[in-house]
């Protein structure tokens, strides 16, 4: 039986170099390609891959507006990374229908997919947003079904069709009975529709399902996973903002990092506000602030001493910039800190000075002195790393980020037999237990063995895309399996004053 997995987003109204803005506050059209892209790894944190993208229109907030060209091929090619097929319905706020469909790829008509039939209606829309569907459109669907007997269908277009919306906006399409009547006849499993912009849920009439997706431009940034499976259709509504109450981020990279991809401190402060983080700590890689990029990532300073020695008389690199740079973003729900690491004699990577004037320090091991990948046995590695850890928290960091994550870029096995004794030791030196997801899927076992001994535990979304700002679903999903209830929150949690 065939079975199609879609990711459903709409309405993004997108403005970003385009000329003008949007007259509705409300929208939060700058945030339309990263909240497109969040959708996606929602469902990757999720273990959904979709095997069709489907954008229902109004992918920008105005199509004839200059550089709105620019926009709608930022969306494309975002949506052609994510792999898999991309159909793109047109909506009225998008311009020219031929320049559109050229964009993104999307001819109107029949496109199958796993088995699928999706059909993609880009209806006439005329003065005052009023639509209709051509005669020629009408008899596209039953001619599908006619020319592909027991292919399922699924019908693709911007204006809802049912249930009635009664508003003086024109939201229906003129003609929707008719449109009704013909979905009714060829047997159409699924309609999918955008452009009313809280949505309606899931809905049947004679025999076809209809959902009309909410918009991703607006808080709570919904979209949705419909799965086809032969005739029987779910929809599966997400909301990237937190419904929970505000969380602390305590690990957010800014443009510093030599490993930062799409971040900046604005860019994830703003998108952190808008998805109800309710703390971000800008915390950067202090071996980056130290040393140029080749420098940093060779490790060489963490066993050639004079490597740093040299860094902190030669006024310590970026440092003093970064600290002129993060000290008026610094207000309430914006604190500042520095990712530190160990040099090989056991002494942070710290200049004299430095520490003074943050809010926080994030412990973290990347590379262990003497540890070789493919060499280094994994009982050597979990001593080494045992040693190392010890000797991080004992210089006073608030909290060890991704703990074990060394294990799994060193292509070792993640050693669950000690999770207690890390625990232990957290709890010895009054550190936290990030919980982390970059590069990374946290062991509820391990955050479970931190609360029963009492270690506090820290979410960080390690940000060093764009897309990563914000997104702790998967972070409060791992508490949830380790039985951490909501009510806990504020007993288990780390907070910052």
């Amino acid at each position: 039986m065939p079975t199609l997995d879609i990711l459903v987003v709409s309405d993004l109204h997108f403005v970003e170099r385009a000329n003008g803005s949007c007259r509705h506050p409300c929208r939060r059209t700058e945030l339309g390609l990263v909240l497109m892209r969040k959708a996606w790894l929602r469902l990757k944190h999720l273990g959904i891959r979709p095997d069709v993208v489907v954008l229902l229109g109004d992918a920008v907030d105005d199509g004839l507006a200059e550089g709105a060209e620019f926009d709608l091929a930022a969306l494309a090619d975002a949506l052609r990374g994510f792999g898999v097929p991309c159909l793109a319905v047109h909506g009225n706020h998008d311009g020219p229908v031929p320049a559109y469909e050229r964009v993104f790829g999307t001819a109107p008509g029949l496109h199958t997919v796993n088995g699928v039939g999706l059909i993609v209606f880009n209806d006439a829309v005329g003065p005052g947003d009023v639509t209709t569907r051509s005669a020629e459109d009408l008899r596209i669907v039953e001619d599908a079904a006619q020319q592909n007997p027991g292919l399922p269908l699924v019908a693709l277009q911007h204006n809802p069709l049912h249930p009635a919306i009664l508003a003086d906006y024109p939201y229906m399409l003129t003609n929707g009975d008719a449109v009704l009547a013909a979905y009714a006849r060829a047997g159409v499993v699924a309609s999918l529709s955008g452009h009313y912009h809280v949505g309606q849920g899931p809905s049947v009439l004679d025999g076809v399902a209809y959902y009309t997706a909410p918009a991703l431009c607006e808080a709570p940034f919904g979209f949705a996973h419909v799965r086809i499976k032969g005739r029987d259709v779910r929809v599966q509504e997400h909301a990237l903002r937190l419904d929970a109450a505000p969380v602390t981020d305590v690990h957010c990279h800014t443009e510093f990092a030599y490993c930062g991809k799409t971040v900046s401190a604005a860019r994830c402060l703003a998108v952190s506000e808008a998805l109800g983080v309710g703390m971000v700590c800008l915390t950067e890689h202090a071996f980056q602030l130290y040393f140029d990029a080749e420098e940093a990532w060779s490790f060489l300073w963490q066993v050639e001493p004079e490597r740093a020695a040299r860094a902190w008389r030669e006024r310590r690199g970026r440092m003093d910039e970064y600290r002129r740079f993060v000290r008026p973003l610094r207000r309430p729900g914006v604190r500042l800190g520095l990712e530190v690491d160990l040099l090989a004699d056991g002494r942070l990577l710290l200049a004299p000075g430095d520490r003074e004037g943050w809010d926080l320090f994030v412990g973290a091991i990347h590379t262990i002195p003497g540890f070789v990948k493919g060499t280094t046995s994994q009982a050597d590695a979990e001593s080494l790393f045992m040693r190392e850890t010890e000797r991080l928290l004992t210089h006073r960091v608030t909290v060890l980020a991704h703990p074990f994550r060394f294990f799994t870029r060193a292509g070792l096995a993640t050693p669950a037999h000690l999770y207690p004794a890390l625990a232990a030791l957290l709890a010895r030196y009054g550190v936290a237990a990030e919980i982390n997801f970059h590069t990374n899927v946290p062991d509820p076992a391990f955050v479970r063995e931190c609360v029963r001994q009492g270690v506090r535990l820290a979410l960080g979304s390690d940000s060093h895309d764009i897309t990563e700002t914000g997104e702790f679903a998967p972070h409060l999903r791992v508490l949830e399996q380790a039985g951490v209830s909501r009510s806990e929150w504020d007993r288990v949690l780390l907070s910052l004053p």
